[in-house]
């Protein structure tokens, strides 16, 4: 039997030295009379190869002179150092083989956009789309591993639903068995159901918004981050956030620095990301557009992307910003003591990225709830269940919901939050 060949990985060929086998995609190639320069790629790294005519198979140089960039291909060689090459090293060949052949790769320089989303299952092999997915890896896990360090049960709510969470207009309605059913826009609602056999819940899925929206932070389907914590108040709730907002940024600048520097974000501005975060209310965001910015703002109007984007663009750190009109939040929504006021929270991301993440204190009490249901003329055939929570032992409870691809697409220092997904839905996209 023929003995089998130990392939490694790039990164741990550069630790090894010596006689190796490496394998993996070929992503630049430059052809000399009897020579060719390959550099190799993995999800570890790169390596700059030599495969000279005269020290592998004839056949084999050949096979290699006809394929071009993304082929798949192992090799087997000496490495030598040579201070020009890509990390001081470079691989002597004398072993070469294509395992998977490709022939005019159809991606090259200064492509468009929307090019670039057609052959987006081939785009993701770029080194830009492999560093923010790398990113968005260690976000993920680092959500998960912030959550069971406070004690919080990951929790999969309905993705199939009978009701609006958010409002009916951006509903995905969905034909089921004969009835009626929406694609979820939160979790929210079965989270608030878990926290009274839980106590702190979070989920991490998809969400799906009918939004006609073509700005740089909206898709259609997102990964959606919520939580729901019982015995918990606003101010609570936001120092929460603050906290798990930080340990991400903490942890991305240190597993992912180079990742961060080819994107042209510096860890640095990460490693600022320190709690706590600033607060301040929706009159005093108001007053700041007027006062700074000559920008008049009717009390009562939800703040727009433009005017989110004022307030943050010379910020460094994300700020709160709490106490929101009742008439522009939802009908779950706990008002304050003053009744045209709530407490509903935005967190803020800066640089002029705007809303990250929207949470606050719901409503605990039966009968309120029953009067803003009936005030803004929501049916309740499809909420009893959710009254029922209500009427059987109700807590002071708060909750929040971020969208990862925006968190994403500002810790990435990204323009559009197409890139921070590997396959973006929008309003004009559902391919591939």
């Amino acid at each position: 039997m023929k003995e089998k060949t130990e392939f490694i990985s790039i990164k741990k060929a550069f630790e090894k030295k010596g006689s190796i086998s490496v394998r993996g995609w070929i992503k630049r190639k430059r052809e000399l009379k009897d020579k060719i320069f390959v550099l190799l790629r993995d999800e570890t790294g790169e390596m700059q190869c030599i495969i000279e005519s005269d020290k592998i198979e004839k056949k084999d140089f050949e096979e290699l002179q006809k394929n071009s960039i993304e082929a798949s291909i192992e090799l087997k060689g000496k490495l030598k150092e040579d201070s020009r090459a890509p990390n001081d090293f470079e691989l002597m060949v004398n072993e070469s083989k294509i395992i998977g052949s490709s022939e005019n790769f159809p991606i090259q320089k200064d492509l468009s956009e929307e090019f670039l989303l057609d052959v987006r299952h081939l785009w993701m092999r770029s080194s830009r789309m492999t560093s923010i997915m790398k990113i968005r890896s260690t976000m993920l896990y680092a959500v998960r591993e912030f959550y069971k360090k406070e004690n919080y049960f990951e929790c999969s709510p309905a993705i199939i639903t009978p009701n609006a969470c958010e409002g009916g207009t951006t509903l995905f309605p969905l034909k089921y068995f004969g009835e009626q059913r929406f694609l979820s826009q939160s979790g929210q609602m079965y989270l608030e159901v878990m926290i009274f056999a839980l106590g702190k819940v979070f989920s991490l899925t998809p969400s799906f918004r009918a939004e006609k929206s073509k700005t740089a932070r909206h898709l259609t389907e997102y990964w959606h981050l919520e939580g729901e914590c019982a015995w918990m108040n606003m101010d609570d709730q936001m120092g929460e956030i603050e906290k798990m907002v930080s340990f991400i940024c903490q942890k991305i600048a240190k597993e992912n620095p180079v990742e961060l520097k080819q994107l042209g974000r510096d860890p640095k501005d990460l490693e600022a990301i320190r709690v706590p975060f600033s607060r301040i209310s929706y009159d005093e965001a108001i007053d700041v557009l007027e006062k700074k910015y000559k920008t008049k703002i009717p009390w009562g109007t939800d703040l727009s992307i433009k005017e989110e984007k004022i307030l943050s663009e010379d910020e460094k750190i994300p700020f709160f910003i709490y106490d929101y009109p009742t008439a522009i939040k939802a009908f779950y929504a706990k008002e304050t003591a003053d009744p045209k006021k709530c407490f509903s929270f935005d967190l803020i991301g800066p640089e002029g990225y705007g809303e990250l993440c929207t949470g606050g204190q719901r409503e605990d009490v039966n009968e309120n709830m029953l009067k803003k249901l009936k005030k803004e003329k929501i049916p309740l055939e499809n909420y009893n269940w959710y009254l029922d929570l209500r009427k059987y032992g109700s807590v002071p409870h708060s909750g929040f919901g971020i969208g990862i691809e925006r968190l994403l697409r500002w810790i990435c220092k990204l323009d559009s939050i197409k890139e921070t997904i590997p396959f973006p839905r929008t309003m004009n996209r559902s391919y591939p």
